[in-house]
């Protein structure tokens, strides 16, 4: 199920519905966007490889049960705001740049997955 209103931040660039592919756990959903669900300490970190087809829409959200941080994606400036302990970010973007692109977290600076588009 998606997180509601209250408890997500919504981190959004363009988006397209464009066809997509994926590795890993990541799931087409009914409205065309590959869907990322990463828990912090559960099944994140470097070895966590998601790839995704270029143009692709993405939804990668987040959740950090432990303590409040920060989380963003590299490369596609998406991030920023502090996520307290318990809630979750959403990031919502076309995935229009080919390449690996982390998603970390700023406080610890631990990498939670790298996103491959191709």
């Amino acid at each position: 199920d998606a997180p509601s209103a209250g408890d997500t931040t919504e981190m959004s660039a363009s988006a397209s519905g464009s066809d997509a592919t994926s590795d890993g756990s990541a799931t087409t959903v009914s409205d065309g966007a590959v869907e990322i669900m990463v828990e912090v300490g559960v099944d994140s970190g470097p070895d966590r490889i998601e790839e995704v087809a270029l143009g692709s829409l993405v939804r990668i959200t987040v959740t950090n049960e432990d303590e409040d941080d920060e989380v963003h994606l590299h490369g596609y400036d998406l991030g920023g705001a502090v996520v307290e302990a318990g809630e979750s970010t959403v990031f919502e973007f076309e995935a229009s740049t080919a390449g690996e692109f982390e998603v970390e977290r700023h406080v610890t600076g631990e990498v939670l997955m790298i996103l491959v588009v191709r």
